[in-house]
Order: structure tokens, then sequence, then C-alpha cells
């Protein structure tokens, strides 16, 4: 990262010099000449700023970061922790229910004697146990499966999220990437055009050029100047969106370390790919199929709620022996089955509303898929544009250039106006963003593919 930006810190001095230079009959004035020796000295202490540069974080970094620090991400493991909870919840019904008493009672009077026996007493107390078990309740055992299949669902759907999440993060890491390539694009422009500006005075001064040719240089200079204003501006917002992905307070101060100038696996990772149909494996078509499996689950435990249900019942007493029960402990054990015959059509509510809300999201499920496949052709597309529009992007900066240098050289030699170069100039610098632009759009393109794709990196 270091040796990329002082290559491009090279490239910008060179491309000022060549500018001045172009037609060799040039001579800088001293202010010019000292601008120059500023910027080559600036150079040499370019990798102490661009060091702190490539303190930003990798991409790698990001995703990692996001993990860990990103509050969306934390709530899609709580939220298969509450599903969870509600299988464990729904399986409890199923198993045997156990629980105790005890009871002390002090009862005042005195003690009444029944032929020589104490039948109440100043204080009596008791122990008291109680289980009970369902030996026949479907609609128990269909609800435990619907909480279990949504359980599925929730892990799914949570996957999806993630994932969305992370495509989140890689886009606003290679914007915030094209933007700090903007303002170096748009510092160069300045250079540039104040260096123009510089030798534009001189020529007024050796009596070689008009007034309004500084005055147009000046503009040139007031256009660059706020072009970077702007891109200063998006950089802190890409920085800003950024941070707040992963957790962190926006201060418009984060960086990445990426070189936009290299499309990393744009023009070979998914070459070829013309996919039209999206992955039925996608986590979240899956999550969409475990709910409705879940809702149809829930449909039939209506229906079994229809039969009679058998409850198996036993307690067990200990406590003081009384008249009517010497020993002081006694136990039972029954059996009971529970039958609602009739409900007021409640029930059959629920199936026609439950078999019409299944049917409502297996069209819905239906219809995104479509969309989804839509989607994905949409994206195929955008990449394949993407991909050509940098090459006319480059081009199209290699002739700015080009026009540029020519028509500085006709200036000199007086065949072109300062109004021809600062047009050249204008064009050169839109070309140079342009090409910016279309190397993101590229890389996005590229990411939002392989997320609706569903491809590994």
């Amino acid at each position: 990262m270091v040796r990329s930006r002082t290559w491009r810190a090279r490239a910008r001095s060179c491309s000022a010099v060549s500018a001045l230079l172009v037609v060799g009959a040039w001579t800088l004035p001293e202010a010019a000449a000292q601008q120059i020796e500023q910027r080559d000295g600036a150079e040499s202490s370019a990798p102490e700023t661009t060091t702190a540069s490539a303190t930003g974080l990798s991409l790698d970094e990001v995703l990692r970061e996001l993990e860990t620090q990103n509050e969306s991400w934390t709530i899609t493991e709580l939220q298969i922790e509450q599903s969870r909870a509600s299988r464990r919840e729904a399986l409890g019904s199923l198993l045997p229910q156990l629980s105790s008493s005890a009871n002390v009672t002090y009862q005042g009077g005195g003690e009444v004697e029944v032929q020589g026996n104490t039948v109440r007493e100043a204080v009596e107390w008791g122990v008291n146990a109680n289980a009970s078990m369902s030996l026949f309740n479907a609609p128990q055992y269909f609800t435990y499966r619907q909480a279990d299949r949504q359980l599925d669902a929730t892990q799914a759907q949570s996957a999806w999220q993630r994932t969305l999440l992370q495509l989140e993060a890689e886009e606003s890491f290679y914007t915030l990437a094209a933007a700090q390539r903007d303002v170096d694009i748009a510092e160069s422009a300045v250079d540039l055009r104040r260096a123009y500006l510089d030798r534009s005075e001189a020529l007024v001064d050796a009596g070689l050029a008009v007034a309004v040719d500084v005055s147009r240089a000046r503009q040139q200079v007031l256009e660059a100047e706020q072009t970077l204003l702007e891109a200063r501006q998006n950089l802190g917002n890409a920085a800003d969106a950024l941070a707040y992905l992963l957790g962190r307070e926006p201060d418009g101060e984060l960086r990445v370390d990426f070189d936009p100038d290299v499309i990393e696996g744009g023009e070979s990772s998914l070459q070829g790919a013309t996919n039209s149909e999206v992955s039925r494996e996608r986590e979240d078509f899956v999550s969409r199929r475990y709910s409705i499996e879940a809702a149809e689950l829930a449909r039939r435990a209506t229906w079994w709620g229809l039969v009679p249900s058998l409850q198996l019942t036993a307690g067990a007493q200990l406590g003081q022996p009384t008249l009517f029960n010497p020993n002081g402990f006694n136990w039972t054990v029954g059996i009971g089955a529970s039958w609602l015959l009739y409900d007021g059509g409640a029930r059959y509510a629920r199936l026609d509303r439950a078999s019409a809300q299944i049917a409502e999201q297996e069209l819905a499920l239906k219809r995104d898929l479509r969309q989804a496949s839509t989607e994905l052709r949409r994206a195929s597309r955008d990449l394949d544009t993407a991909r050509a529009a940098i090459d006319v992007a480059r081009e199209q900066v290699q002739v700015a250039q080009e026009t540029y240098e020519f028509t500085s050289a006709r200036f000199e030699s007086g065949l072109a106006t300062s109004l021809e170069v600062s047009d050249a100039s204008q064009q050169l610098l839109s070309a140079e963003l342009r090409l910016n632009q279309a190397r993101l759009q590229a890389r996005l393109a590229e990411v939002r593919y392989r997320y609706l794709e569903d491809l590994p990196e």
C-alpha cells in the first residue's frame, strides 16, 4: 500500500512537470520551480504519511470486526437462542410434570379427644408430591415439531441476515476505497492546475500571454479545489458508513487498505457466470420453506385437537396420623380422559385461517424465487456492463491525457487558446474520476452477484 501510493504521488508530480515542459521551450519561473522542489521534498516524507494510511483496515479485518462489534450480528445469535428456548419449552410439555408442597397449620382452641384419640392438635403438618404425564396428547407433539422447524427457520434466516451484513460491509469497504482514490485524483488535479497557474502568471509577466489566461487558470484551480472538497466530503461519508457497520463512533477518519486500481478477481473469478436461476439452497429461501413446514405442523396440531387426550396422574401425601389416616401416609394413581366436543366452531375457524396462511406463504415463496432470479440476471448484466465500462473509461483517460498534452503544446505555439487548455484539463479530470467510478461499479457488481448467487469466496 505504501509503495503504490508513493508511486501515485510521483506520477502526479511527473504529470505536473510534463505539462509544464511539454514543448521543451518552457522556462519555469522561480515560483513554479519552488513549488516542484517542495513537492519533491514532500515525496521524501511520503512514506511516513502513507504509513498511517497503510494502517487502514483490510477486507478480512473489516469482516472480522463486523462479527464481533456489529449489534445486528449479535442480535441474529440472540434470535437463535430465543427460538431454541421455545423448542425446549415445547418439549417440556411432553415430559412428566412433578410438583411438591408442604404445609404447617396451627389450630387454636385446644385439642379434641374422641375415645382416647387426639383428632385435633395445635400444630398440624403435611407433605404432598404429585406427578402427571400425558399418555396421549397429539397437539402437544405437533407443537414440539413446529418449534423444532421454527428453530431451523430462525437459524437459516439468521445466516442470511449475516450474509447481508457481510454484503453491506464489502460494499462500504470498496466505496470507501474508491472515495480515497477520488481524493487522490482531485489532489493531483489541484497540483497540476496550480502549476499551470504559476506558468500562466510567468508568461504574462514575460509578455508572452494575456491576463485572461491567468484568470482562466485561476478559475481552473478553483474548480479543482471545489472537486476536491466534494471528494473529501464523500470520503467522510463513506468512512462514517463503514464505521457505523463496525460499531465504531463515526468521525470520518476511518480508512481502508485497498488499491481501487486493482479489481481483484473482477475479470476472472466470475468469468462466464450466466446463471439465471437463483439457488434454492440460499439461506433466506431455506428459512421460508421451514416456516411453511412449521405452519403446516400447526394446522395438523389443530386437526388432532379433535380427538380425546389421556392423562396419567399420581400423588403421595405424608403427614401426622389422623383418625382417617392412622399411618399418616397415602397415595393415589389415576387415569383421566378429556374430549372437547364442541367449542362453537373455533377450531374449524383456526383450520381455515391456517390453510389460508400456508397457501399465502407458498405463493409468496414462488413469487420471491422468481424475483430473486430476475435480480440475479440483472446483476449478471450489470457485472458484464461494468467490466466493459472499465476498458472504455481507461481509453477515455488515455485520450484525454493525450488531448491535454497536445492542446498545451499548441497553446505554447500560439495555435490554441487558454480556453481550449482549460477544457482539455477538465476533460482529463472527469475521465480519471469516471474510470475510478467504473472500477468501483465493477467491484460492487461482482460482490452483489456473488452474494445473490450464494457463491463461495
